[in-house]
């Protein structure tokens, strides 16, 4: 979600200015958050909404605290507007790509336009493979400190304990072991938060934690398959009585992967948690089985900004040419895993060879080298097929990936870890029709036969038969693809997205802001006792 703003748009986000009166620091002051350090003055669109929604400014010096004054066409407020410290955890950040990094990376974009002050705690990891396996020489290394589009992001260094790259793999195992063995809650977490520590194994979690923390009105942690990272923190902020909320990403479409995210000590961060997200209505329904209380659970779609998809469709034939794909071509966009679909799609290939018909697949998105092991294992003549025809681009860039999916016939996302499948919506926009696995997130927002196709996961005739008619038939394939665009428009806006999750965000601050007003009394009054 990007900080541009369109008439409509801008008129919201006039309105939420004011609306920022909620997150007022605890104690009316920046010693409630236990530093002295004065929060940046706003800059950009903040101050030019600002000035059309009459909020005076005068001494941005002050601790980031402004004086309502009211719309030019209402009597002036008394209320004090300030602006939010949020600390933001998640496991990796940009340039990592993933579900969670776009989640995070959009939310920080809109708070930063909006004058907050976000802070980003992540790792230095750069693809998945870091976690547990140290980097190659000639690696570049990360910033441990550096801004991003108006955030601070923090990156903690990765440790590889012996016996490196196993270790992480024998906790993982040793982690789920656990939690099916017949043991007490109590002793089931104890046991799990021990072994978790290395999911991902860091340097300094604890003492960069404590005083972000320290001055933070409002925490967000993001991904819970990263248990050691979300749990840790999590309890660090519930220990604090900072206001959290988590945002799981629970995959829903396996029960042996969903068992990944609930385990005991991770139930006890949902159940503890200020606030929790579901992306998706089976991830609602999976929360609310495990004890959630409705009132703290709450459903937030993702939504995606507006894209110039006149201009991605002059790029398309330009990356065409470049990477020399087909005219004609089913885009995958994701990591390129077993569990994500993308062998499923190589085998589909190789069968429709078999069969004498002919499919081209792009692939774009990390962990390449998986789906290049899996095509080896093929006979040489069908290898050299796939070869031929599975074009594998890496990891590409915004406009590459735009450029893309205006220039592809289909979309393909036949994946079971996908809690929502963002890249359904950005193949939408470019009206695009999809074909995704009928489980999980994707399930949800894919109509079968109005917005899309939906398959079994792991069945390539299923999966093949389903592309094969949308490629030969075009009137399918525009119905479908513009059914998606609207959608789209109706119900999945970064605009609405923020919106949800600020009004959640207002909502906490105003709890925890009365909680304090109310102990500052009582500790008047026995003062004067």
């Amino acid at each position: 979600m990007s900080s541009s703003t369109s008439g409509g748009e801008g008129e919201r986000r006039h309105s939420r200015a004011q609306s920022t009166a909620a997150c007022a620091l605890r104690a009316g002051s920046i010693a409630a958050l236990g530093t002295t350090a004065p929060i940046a003055a706003p800059t950009g669109d903040f101050l030019q909404r600002a000035s059309a929604t009459g909020i005076a400014l005068p001494y941005p010096e002050r601790s980031g605290i402004y004086p309502v004054l009211g719309s030019r066409n209402r009597p002036a407020a008394k209320e004090v507007v300030r602006l939010m410290r949020l600390l933001l955890i998640l496991p990796a950040y940009m340039p990592f790509v993933g579900g969670a990094q776009t989640f995070g990376r959009a939310i920080s974009r809109r708070l930063t336009a909006d004058g907050h002050r976000v802070t980003i705690l992540t790792t230095e990891a750069q693809q998945a493979d870091d976690f547990w396996q140290p980097p190659p020489a000639g690696w570049t290394a990360l910033p441990q400190r550096e801004e991003m589009e108006g955030a601070q992001v923090i990156r903690l260094p990765l440790a590889y304990p012996w016996p490196a790259p196993y270790r992480f793999g024998l906790a993982r195992r040793l982690t789920h072991l656990f939690a099916r063995l017949p043991l007490p809650a109590a002793w089931q977490r104890y046991l799990l938060r021990h072994f978790t520590r290395s999911m991902p194994p860091l340097l300094g979690l604890q003492s960069e934690l404590s005083p972000l923390l320290a001055a933070a009105d409002l925490v967000l942690v993001v991904d819970a398959s990263w248990d050691g990272l979300f749990v840790g923190a999590a309890q660090a902020a519930i220990a604090q009585t900072t206001p959290l909320v988590v945002v799981p990403l629970i995959h829903t479409g396996s029960p042996a992967i969903t068992a990944r995210f609930c385990m005991a000590h991770q139930v006890a961060v949902y159940r503890q948690a200020d606030a929790v997200i579901a992306l998706s209505p089976p991830e609602q329904e999976l929360l609310a089985g495990w004890g959630m209380e409705q009132a703290r659970l709450h459903s937030l779609p993702l939504g995606v900004e507006a894209v110039d998809v006149a201009a991605a469709q002059k790029q398309s034939e330009n990356v065409r040419r470049r990477y020399r794909l087909p005219e004609h071509f089913v885009l995958f966009l994701g990591a390129t895993t077993y569990d994500k679909g993308a062998f499923t799609l190589a085998q589909m290939v190789a069968e429709l060879f078999l069969q004498g018909q002919e499919m081209h697949v792009v692939y774009a998105g990390p962990s390449q080298h998986q789906l290049a092991m899996f095509r080896d294992i093929f006979p040489p003549r069908v290898r050299a097929i796939l070869q031929e025809r599975l074009h594998l681009l890496g990891v590409v860039d915004e406009g590459t990936k735009q450029a893309l999916l205006a220039g592809c016939a289909v979309l393909a996302l036949p994946s079971r870890v996908d809690s929502f499948g963002i890249v359904l919506l950005e193949a939408w926009q470019h009206s695009k029709p999809v074909v995704a696995a009928a489980i999980g997130g994707p399930a949800s927002i894919i109509a079968h036969e109005e917005t899309g196709l939906l398959v079994p996961f792991d069945a390539p005739a299923a999966l093949a038969a389903a592309l094969q008619r949308i490629l030969n038939q075009p009137g399918l394939a525009a119905r479908l693809g513009a059914a998606g665009r609207q959608v789209v428009t109706n119900q999945y806006t970064g605009e609405k997205c923020y919106d949800a999750l600020h009004q959640i965000f207002n909502h906490l601050c105003s709890v925890a802001d009365a909680k304090d007003a109310k102990s500052n009394r009582m500790g008047r009054r026995d003062e004067r006792l």
